[in-house]
């Protein structure tokens, strides 16, 4: 696992059934995770929670791992969509997304199983 990741939570449109979207979603996860740099992608269903109860709509949540320069896959994603390589739905554009790229600050903690520090 690279320590690059790329966030996207997403919220379906209304109008489109819950396994409707987790069927595109998948495909569309896996078309994505073919241009150069992607490593793997996890798929989340998630939703805030207050005072340990659930609140507001579910949201969905893919977490990729990259390689590199985010705008290598940016590209070749793009120049896939544009070749109909990778096929978007029409309410694609009617989906709520946000995203985040992450870059890594700092080593990765591991936890200490024998108590050592």
């Amino acid at each position: 696992m690279s320590n690059n990741l790329y966030l996207v939570f997403s919220q379906k449109p209304d109008w489109i059934g819950r396994d409707e979207y987790h069927e595109w979603y998948a495909k569309h996860a896996q078309e994505n995770i073919e241009s150069a740099g992607f490593q793997t992608a996890q798929r989340y269903v998630v939703r805030e929670v207050q005072n340990g109860r659930p609140v507001g709509a579910e949201q969905h949540l893919c977490v990729y791992d990259f390689e590199g320069d985010m705008q290598t896959w940016r590209t070749d994603l793009n120049r896939r969509i544009q070749s109909g390589d990778v096929v978007l739905k029409d309410w694609h554009h009617d989906i709520a997304f946000r995203s985040w790229n992450c870059e890594p600050v700092g080593d990765l903690l591991h936890h200490h199983r024998d108590g050592s520090r």
